[in-house]
C-alpha cells in the first residue's frame, strides 16, 4: 500500500540538509447527519429510575438553594465544552444539606431563607461529636441485641 506524502526539508544549525518523509494528513469520517426525531428517539430509550416526588422536589429545592449563592457556582463550575455548567459536587452537597432541613421538619420557604453557604459546603462533613453520639448508640444497641440473643437461647 502506496501512503500519499511529501517531502520535508530539514535545516539545522551546522548540519546538512536532509528530506524526510511525511504522510499526508488524512480527513476523520463525517459523521452522518441527525434530525431532531432521531435526538428525541435516543433519549426515549434511556434506563434507569425516575426519581419520586419528594426527591425531585428536593432536588429542585438543592438547586434552588444552590443558585442562590454566586460565589459558590463560581468556585464549584465545571466547563463542558465552550458552556460553563455548575459543577455535581455543589448539587450533591446542597441536595444533602437540603434534606437534613427537610427531615427536621422544616418548610422550603424557610430553607432557602435561611440556609448558607457554608452550611453547603459543610453538608458532607460529620462533627467529631455527631459520629460519637452514633458510635454510642450503635453499641448500645449491639449490646441489647446479644442479651436478647443470650436470653432467648437459654432454657
Amino acid at each position: 500500500m502506496v501512503v500519499p506524502c511529501e517531502y520535508v526539508f530539514i535545516i539545522a544549525p551546522g548540519a546538512i540538509y536532509t528530506r524526510r518523509r511525511i504522510p499526508l494528513m488524512t480527513r476523520a469520517a463525517e459523521r452522518p447527519t441527525t434530525n431532531e426525531q432521531d435526538a428525541e428517539e435516543l433519549w426515549d430509550h434511556l434506563e434507569g429510575e425516575r426519581p419520586d416526588g419528594v426527591t425531585n422536589q428536593t432536588l429542585n429545592l438543592a438547586h434552588r438553594a444552590a443558585g442562590k449563592f454566586p460565589e459558590l457556582t463560581n468556585r464549584y463550575r465545571s466547563f463542558a465544552g465552550p458552556a460553563a455548567v455548575v459543577s455535581g459536587a455543589l448539587v450533591a452537597l446542597a441536595g444533602v444539606a437540603v434534606a437534613r432541613r427537610l427531615r427536621r421538619g422544616q418548610n422550603p420557604d424557610e430553607i432557602l431563607e435561611q440556609i448558607t453557604s457554608r452550611e453547603i459546603e459543610q453538608a458532607a462533613a460529620v462533627t467529631s461529636r455527631q459520629n460519637r453520639w452514633w458510635r454510642l448508640i450503635v453499641r448500645v444497641a449491639k449490646r441489647r441485641r446479644s442479651r436478647e440473643d443470650a436470653s432467648s437461647n437459654t432454657p
